[in-house]
């Protein structure tokens, strides 16, 4: 039986990519770039150990966070001070609007099609000004991995990305070599400060906060009853779980 992309990442497979990925070199080169843009925090969807967090962190005045599913490349990032925490792209665990840029790097290839999309709607719902990705261009190209199937596909994935968001404004864009410590991916930067998230509202209300899903400055997880309601679309919900994380104002993840 083949295995869904998530349970490849959070066990050995993932472990083994975690591995490799310590030997990355610097990146910080290329995330200077976020210093022509008013962006004051940022989220990566797939950070593994925080390679390019601690970069844009070093680089840059831009305050970083980052999800991952593999439970080894989080340990490995809070050893080194990183905000990571649990998360997947299809289900990015922060309301609408939380975060200036919301970008991948080396993610969307191993995505299939409905994942790929979810995800960018995602990342577009939670980010109120830019989007960016860096990824394999190709055509729909199949590429051996590791011994799984479709698990690495090259796509042009910002045609994919403009028809999903044709109101989306392409502001930089390129291709990363080696020496700039990527292996020959495009870049494709969007602000999309004018689109909307298709049915925001309605993903917030019937998501809520998600189970099992424990922000890193959120606190412990509390009982319904003893919930501060924010006033907003999740109060009064009945929690079926009878478990939800607790949010502060000013916090991430809270909906101001």
């Amino acid at each position: 039986m083949e295995q869904i992309p998530r349970i490849i990442w959070e066990g050995d497979f993932g472990n083994d990519y975690t591995k490799r990925n310590m030997k990355l070199m610097s990146r910080g080169k290329f995330w200077q770039i976020l210093n022509k843009y008013p962006i004051h925090n940022c989220l990566e969807v797939g950070c593994n150990w925080g390679r390019n967090l601690l970069d844009i962190e070093t680089v840059t005045p831009v305050s970083c966070k980052g999800i991952d599913v593999n439970a080894k490349a989080l340990s490995e990032g809070r050893a080194r001070g990183l905000n990571v925490d649990y998360g997947m792209g299809e289900d990015i665990p922060y309301f609408n609007k939380t975060h200036d840029l919301v970008f991948t790097v080396g993610v969307m290839i191993h995505m299939r099609t409905p994942e790929l999309v979810r995800t960018m709607k995602e990342m577009t719902r939670v980010s109120c000004k830019f989007v960016l990705f860096a990824e394999y261009l190709g055509d729909d190209e199949e590429v051996p991995y590791h011994g799984e199937r479709q698990a690495l596909i090259k796509r042009r994935f910002s045609d994919i990305y403009e028809a999903l968001f044709p109101d989306a404004k392409l502001v930089d864009t390129g291709k990363l070599f080696k020496e700039d410590g990527f292996d020959d991916v495009n870049y494709w930067m969007y602000d999309i400060s004018n689109c909307a998230s298709e049915n925001a509202k309605q993903e917030d209300a019937r998501k809520g906060f998600i189970k099992n899903i424990r922000c890193s400055h959120a606190g412990a997880f509390v009982k319904s009853s003893e919930f501060v309601s924010d006033g907003g679309l999740h109060s009064g919900r009945n929690w079926p779980w009878g478990w939800k994380p607790t949010y502060q104002r000013g916090l991430p993840g809270y909906r101001n």
